[in-house]
């Protein structure tokens, strides 16, 4: 079938015409005798395009094409006017309200048919344009939701906040040697004792366990506006803009093991502990690699003195050390409750570096650290002054109210050493690499 077109006219030998003329060329034809059965007939199953006749009684051919038009259903109908009036003004009507043709009468059958074809033609092609527009659509909304999801997943690897230092909304624009000075506090965490952990758990198991204590403590460093910029197995280092920022997510992250070790309790595992160290200094942020294979990081001195300091929290078994750049950036250094510790010696660096231990890391020993802080302060000068008996009073007095104060027994140790072997003749007061057990610098 060619097909379906609607034939209104009022008069018969009109409508047989055309109606015979339509059928014979292979179309599907109805015919209709006046403009309110032209709506109805319509609207009940609309045809692929409509002759139309002007002067019928009732509803003549403009009012029938006005309603038509109206209808959303069947508004999109070529309509093609076929009438006896010959006026300019009656044709540019006809052409106003929506007709997409006029044909005068007495007409030619192959100029209806020619022009019939023609209409149609046009209707089928705006068919298939409006199908090809539809299925683009769709096609352009499933590649945009692939791209959405595609990147919402690359932004697991590379964080958005690491996008939005280097001034860019999405990974695609993400080029080879991008990158971005700016000071940056640096947080380097550590599960302790993880090895002989994971040698009684299976890998399965292993890779569970560490991704439930990441999963605890990653939305806390989002939390207090830091992003990840590595995982480290079981360790992790962070970048924070802030160092109040930093500090307090550091202190929110070791009351969240806390809260672990209660679940792992219920559970008869045994508890977990980590150390957190913090630096603050100016990073580089960039993309590094090659053309193939790229990666975002972080290059900077600080990166690794962040990294040592957490090394130290074993050393003195303390839960968050930071350095004294982290300490002077506070905006509010009265939220936090913290102890000199030590001079480090770091490597590669010729001057000491003055590390301090953040107390409410540790909220179980937090009051008796701050209650012994005055002894363990004196005792450090003492130890400074080369005092080393003196010295030893005062941290003997700290472990008389806190025997887990493992700083003031390494204190003590070293000063019953001192005294006993005598002070190198180059000795400053820092700690030896031996005793602080630092790790290599670390690669970025």
């Amino acid at each position: 079938m060619k097909g379906n077109i609607m034939v209104v006219d009022d008069t018969p030998a009109n409508l047989r015409l055309l109606s015979d003329m339509l059928v014979e060329q292979g179309y599907k034809v109805r015919s209709v005798i006046n403009g309110q059965m032209a709506l109805t007939a319509t609207r009940a199953a609309p045809p692929d395009l409509i002759l139309l006749d002007i002067n019928m009684p009732d509803m003549n051919g403009y009012e029938v094409c006005e309603h038509l038009k109206g209808d959303e259903q069947t508004c999109d109908i070529p309509i093609i006017f076929i009438s006896a009036l010959g006026e300019v003004e009656d044709k540019v009507r006809a052409f106003a309200i929506g007709g997409v043709d006029y044909i005068p009468k007495p007409f030619q059958l192959e100029e209806v048919l020619a022009r019939v074809q023609t209409h149609l033609s046009l209707r089928q092609l705006q068919e298939e344009l409006l199908r090809a527009n539809e299925e683009l659509e769709q096609r352009v909304a499933e590649r945009t939701a692939e791209l959405v999801q595609l990147n919402t997943a690359l932004e697991r690897f590379v964080p958005r906040e690491f996008l939005g230092f280097l001034s860019k909304t999405s990974i695609a624009e993400v080029r080879l040697g991008d990158q971005v000075q700016a000071e940056m506090t640096i947080l380097f965490s550590d599960m302790r004792d993880f090895t002989p952990r994971s040698e009684r758990l299976t890998p399965s198991e292993s890779f569970a366990f560490v991704n439930e204590y990441l999963g605890r403590v990653g939305p806390i460093i989002r939390q207090h506006q830091g992003f990840i910029d590595k995982y480290l197995g079981d360790g992790v280092m962070a970048l924070f803009p802030g160092a109040d920022d930093a500090v307090q997510s550091a202190i929110a992250m070791q009351c969240e093991v806390a809260c672990y070790n209660a679940y792992l309790q219920e559970r008869g595992a045994q508890p977990i502990a980590i150390g957190v160290g913090l630096h603050t200094g100016r990073t580089m942020l960039g993309i590094i690699g090659e053309e193939e294979r790229i990666q975002g990081t972080v290059i900077a001195d600080a990166v690794n003195m962040a990294d040592r300091l957490e090394n130290l929290t074993k050393v003195y078994g303390v839960s968050i050390v930071v350095s004294e750049e982290t300490l002077a950036r506070l905006q509010d250094p009265g939220r936090v409750c913290f102890r000199f510790l030590d001079r480090a010696q770091v490597k590669g660096k010729r001057e000491l570096v003055p590390v301090f231990e953040i107390l409410d890391g540790d909220p179980a020993t937090m009051e008796l650290k701050l209650q012994t802080r005055p002894a363990f302060e004196e005792g450090l000068h003492l130890y400074y002054e080369r005092k080393f008996a003196e010295a030893s009073v005062r941290f003997n007095q700290v472990l008389e109210q806190n025997t887990d104060d493992k700083a003031a027994r390494l204190y003590l140790q070293r000063a019953a050493r001192f005294m006993v072997q005598g002070v190198p003749p180059d000795w400053d007061g820092a700690g030896t690499l031996g005793e602080s057990a630092w790790h290599a610098p670390h690669q970025v």
